[in-house]
């Protein structure tokens, strides 16, 4: 066994490499006991609904693997959770010295300690680097031999033992199976959007709409003289108050929809007048949804939708894989982007002018079918999880090894010290 260690301690380059090193060994192979392991999901989201829906997923991606063991949701934001109508009974509570979100984990604790875990999963990280000095103020007996962790979406900030995304060595999206039930919210046809706001985003949130707009424009108007849009209630608010924005609309939809009504929570009145031809709507009383109302709203709108956000591109490649999905582009996730661009393949994509719709685009067809097929977490993280249990069953094995690496500092040090073992 040390012989084996030491030729794949002598193959890593970081430190932090060493860590994996016999779960590795142990990846793809069955696992034979059966005993209990608890595992404990540990959730500090950061900002809107993704990282709980992230955590919610996995969760049930764990019960339905091994529903023989116990396993724990733990956050510090419950309320969050209860929002999107899940019963978090069973749901540890973590408290915490500041705010609720995106805090350290030396910040973090329990007013009841819960039963040891075997297995911890931090989930997700986004803003900083794990570190499990921080985290064994939160939980004194861990390490990085039972301390695991996962990105966002290519995450930027490695290592993690779960690198979700797509692209090289990335262990897929959070697919489901959706069973979804047709709305009563807007009669068809319509397209939707949702994407982020300006200022935070910048001008760019604007042009991506515009793009979208003119695109859909072109390719819908001579199949639907009547034509609603479904939008965020904030780029309503933005044509009204911006006579520039309101000019770049007009023009961009003048030579499809010579009229546009506005549909919004203050009322209807019309926004582009144009006396005759085709009419084009605004809905801007409609959003935001229950995540499973939107979910029906994205599968039942026209073959062009344009999101952005990990989980709303993540419900709609579930729900409705047939769709043509335009993406707008946050400026901390273009590795994501530019690596579906490359995975699904589409050449519009990873390139800001283009990623919201454009004109040359209004022909392409896209078939998801093998990126979703190679890029299925249910299948790539399973694999990784099983290598974990496999590692907690057997880490009798690798004692001496594991001491060698919680005690040491540099991997000269441990290719020394393995040796005196051998």
């Amino acid at each position: 066994m040390n012989k084996e260690l030491l030729k794949s301690v002598n193959k890593i380059k970081y430190y932090e490499e060493l860590y994996d090193i016999p779960r590795i060994s142990l990846e793809n192979k069955r696992i034979t006991n059966q005993k209990k392991l608890r595992i404990g999901l540990i959730n500090v989201p950061c900002g809107g609904f993704g990282d709980i829906i992230v955590c919610q997923t996995f969760y049930e991606y764990l019960k339905s693997w091994y529903p023989q063991h116990e396993s724990v949701l733990c956050t510090t934001t419950p309320e969050k959770f209860k929002k999107l109508g899940i019963d978090t009974k069973s749901y540890k509570k973590i408290d915490v010295h500041g705010g609720q979100e995106c805090e350290l984990h030396n910040l973090l604790y329990f007013k009841k300690q819960p039963k040891k875990f075997d297995i911890m999963i931090c989930i997700p990280i986004i803003n900083y680097q794990f570190n499990i000095n921080q985290f064994k103020k939160f939980i004194p007996y861990a390490n990085l031999f039972n301390t695991f962790t996962m990105s966002e979406y290519n995450g930027y900030i490695p290592p993690y033992t779960f690198p979700i995304g797509v692209g090289k060595g990335q262990l897929g999206l959070f697919i489901t199976d959706q069973k979804v039930k047709k709305h009563d919210l807007i009669d068809g046809p319509y397209a939707l959007v949702y994407i982020q706001p300006s200022p935070e985003w910048g001008v760019h949130s604007k042009t991506c709409f515009l793009k979208f707009m003119e695109m859909i424009s072109k390719k819908y108007y001579k199949k639907h003289s009547f034509f609603q849009v479904v939008v965020q209630q904030w780029l309503i608010d933005d044509l009204n108050n911006s006579p520039q924005f309101k000019t770049r609309f007009k023009k961009a939809l003048e030579p499809y929809y010579t009229n546009v009504l506005i549909h919004s929570s203050d009322g209807e009145h019309g926004f582009i007048d144009g006396q005759g031809g085709n009419s084009l709507v605004l809905r801007g009383d409609i959003l935001p949804k229950p995540r499973h109302e939107f979910i029906s709203l994205m599968k039942y709108s026209v073959e062009d939708i344009l999101l952005t956000g990990d989980q709303s591109i993540t419900d709609c490649f579930s729900a409705c894989s047939n769709k043509h999905v335009w993406y707008q582009i946050a400026p901390w996730k273009t590795d994501f982007a530019d690596n579906l661009a490359k995975c699904i393949p589409d050449k519009y994509i990873d390139n800001f002018r283009t990623t919201c719709g454009t004109l040359k685009g209004i022909n392409q067809k896209i078939n998801y079918k093998q990126f979703l097929k190679e890029y299925d977490f249910r299948k790539l993280g399973k694999v990784r999880m099983d290598s974990i249990l496999n590692f907690v069953y057997n880490q009798d094995d690798y004692k001496d090894y594991m001491e060698i690496i919680l005690h040491s500092r540099n991997k000269e040090s441990v290719l020394n010290k393995l040796k005196n073992k051998i």
